[in-house]
């Protein structure tokens, strides 16, 4: 973390809600935003959101059983991103102020397709950050939740396999193709490392057979996606261009915007690129 940004994480004072499957930090002031991080992250990957973003009042989800919050007692396996959909629903009428726009990256991204297909009330609009609405999309453009499925479970039980120094080794081999800064990628081993196994292996498992294309009309708020492309990805920016332009063909309204340069963690490797594009959008 840099030495600025660190010094704004630790000097805010930030009331915290609890709640069964997440909890949410506030800061700024203005109009309120959503902000739900991804798998086996944490919501210090939205740090900048609140500077960058005059007149914006986020709410960072803190998912819990990741990046150090112990997971919830109420998790069911392979259940998981539709019952914090629902909950999230919940958090955002309680807080009396309308439909809100939301930011879900990766994982968090499929929890926000969920809830504006769910919840049309809550959502003004949705941004998805660096997550097709079929992740196995990335693996093979020929794969359905049904043929995936056996890898998933395959890979749930590897990642719950590991020794722990294989599993530490992993989460940093994982880590380094997530962000391109090496500043960056301590943090981001250390969100893996202090997120629940269990967890993670069985949320890992149900998001590589989680297909929302089929959904893509049902949800009427309008729907951004930004992706990154970095000369180290495996795919060439057209197959990937074709990958996300593929995957939300059937959307009602929205754009996608390729932000280059960048890795998983867009939002921390380009902020001035991605926030930028969050200020458009929310301008709209």
């Amino acid at each position: 973390m840099q030495l600025g940004s660190l010094a704004r994480w630790m000097k805010r004072d930030i009331p915290v809600w609890e709640g069964e499957l997440f909890t949410s930090s506030v800061s700024g002031v203005g109009r309120d935003v959503v902000f739900i991080h991804g798998l086996a992250a944490s919501p210090e990957c939205w740090e900048d959101a609140a500077p960058s973003l005059p007149g914006i009042r986020v709410h960072a989800i803190h998912m819990r059983g990741f990046a150090g919050l112990a997971p919830s007692a109420f998790r069911s396996p392979m259940n998981f991103l539709k019952p914090v959909a629902d909950a999230l629903a919940g958090y955002i009428r309680s807080l009396r102020v309308g439909p809100a726009p939301v930011v879900g990256h990766s994982m968090g991204g499929l929890v926000a397709l969920m809830l504006a297909r769910d919840h049309a009330d809550v959502v003004d609009r949705l941004m998805v950050v660096d997550v097709p609405a079929f992740f196995s999309m990335l693996i093979t453009p020929f794969a359905t939740a049904t043929s995936m499925a056996p890898l998933a479970q395959h890979s749930r039980r590897s990642y719950l396999e590991k020794s722990k120094a294989q599993h530490h080794d992993d989460t940093r081999r994982t880590s380094e193709k997530l962000v391109t800064r090496p500043d960056l990628l301590e943090r981001v081993v250390r969100w893996g490392l202090t997120s629940d196994r269990a967890a993670t292996a069985d949320v890992m498992a149900e998001v590589m057979v989680t297909d929302l294309r089929g959904d893509m009309q049902r949800i009427k708020a309008p729907v951004d996606v930004i992706y990154a492309w970095d000369r180290v990805s495996p795919a060439s920016k057209m197959s990937l261009d074709q990958v996300y332009a593929s995957s939300y063909a059937g959307l009602v309204q929205g754009r996608r915007q390729r932000i280059d340069d960048a890795r998983h963690y867009v939002m921390l490797d380009k902020p001035d690129a991605f926030y930028g594009a969050v200020n458009a959008w929310l301008a709209q």
